[in-house]
């Protein structure tokens, strides 16, 4: 279903929202245009119907660029400047009828102006404006070619400065105030990567960059409750690597913890994406197998027992690690201290039956 403004594209529902707004306005400068018009403040002759109808043709397009997402291949995805100048024609084209009008109506040059603000750097705000005084500038020739007897040259001269005045002090503190902008978007970034990176540091390991226990635990109790709703298979694995200390006694911690990120990577790669593997401490790791077999798991852990028996280390060539793995199936209405423990019990016999091996528990 058609919706004028997307949900499922917050970005571009706040462009939209923004070009919404600026139809309000030129709506609003419409219906003050048509009154004075009426009340003889305006040229008679004003075509306000053309200009506005010009106006809101082009809007409908920019409105189709944006909706449609085609204006994102732009490098401003919000076509500020287009339409910023198609406003500022039109703007122009008013103010050849506004009369008397015509010095305070300078202001509405303003509003357009303020649109640029969010999205548009001082260089660019100091570029628009200049297109301003330029068509304001050509505004005046015009009347000085067309209807010279008409023209009061005090008073458009200073028309011509007071707008070169304002729009100068528009330029410095819109400027500012985009400034101030991106400073505070820059700060909202860098509070977003620091909580991602806090967020990381309190569910992974540092060395490995698995989950840590905490983690693993509370996501334990989640799976274990979908599995008895559910009643689909849930395993747990424990996995101790073997002689673990004689690498560190032998080669150093170094050479420990790199034994260790080398089985986190075999084990990452080896596992399925919805395998849930964490670190359990020290030379010790867990696997959760949702929605699997016992017999799908005993296979997935012996291939993972065999890859990791195949690496070389470059500070031993001789060096070959394996490890034992007790693996149990979750029983309905046992709690995670008990499921834990079976797992444990049955790593325990895969140490006594000689370790490098898989026991079912």
């Amino acid at each position: 279903m058609f919706t004028l403004i997307p949900k499922d594209a917050p970005d571009r529902a706040v462009r939209i929202r923004r070009q919404l707004m600026a139809l309000y306005s030129y709506c609003l400068l419409w219906f003050g245009t048509f009154a004075g018009v009426q009340l003889t403040a305006f040229d008679p002759a004003t075509p306000h119907i053309t200009i506005f109808s010009l106006l809101f043709a082009v809007n409908v397009v920019f409105y189709i660029l944006l909706r449609s997402g085609i204006s994102e291949r732009f490098k401003d995805p919000s076509l500020t400047v287009f339409q910023m100048i198609a406003g500022i024609l039109a703007v122009t084209a008013v103010l050849y009828y506004s009369r008397e009008l015509r010095g305070a109506m300078l202001s509405i040059y303003l509003m357009i102006l303020t649109f640029g603000v969010i999205s548009l750097d001082r260089r660019r705000l100091l570029m628009m404006a200049i297109f301003i005084q330029a068509c304001f500038s050509l505004l005046l020739i015009g009347e000085g070619i067309l209807a010279p007897q008409q023209v009061i040259f005090s008073y458009q001269l200073g028309h011509w400065f007071i707008l070169a005045l304002v729009l100068g002090s528009f330029v410095y503190v819109g400027g500012y105030i985009h400034n101030l902008q991106s400073r505070v978007r820059e700060q909202r970034e860098h509070l977003r990567q620091a909580h991602d990176r806090l967020a990381a540091i309190a569910i992974r390991d540092d060395l490995t960059g698995l989950y840590n226990r905490r983690y693993f635990l509370g996501r334990l109790e989640e799976e274990m409750a979908l599995a008895s709703r559910n009643g689909s298979p849930l395993h747990l694995a424990i996995i101790d690597l073997d002689h673990f200390k004689q690498v560190n006694d032998t080669y150093g911690h170094q050479a420990g913890d790199e034994v260790i990120r080398r089985f986190s990577a075999v084990a990452s790669v080896g596992l399925r994406r919805s395998d849930i593997l964490a670190r359990y401490g020290g030379e010790e790791f867990v696997v959760m197998f949702p929605h699997a077999s016992t017999t799908a798991c005993v296979a997935a852990l012996n291939r993972l027992r065999e890859e990791f028996a195949q690496q070389h280390y470059p500070f031993s060539d001789a060096l070959t690690n394996t490890f034992s793995v007790g693996v149990v199936q979750y029983q309905q209405n046992e709690s995670a201290q008990e499921f834990a423990r079976r797992a444990d019990e049955a790593l325990y016999q895969a140490k006594s039956q000689g370790r490098n091996c898989v026991v079912k528990g």
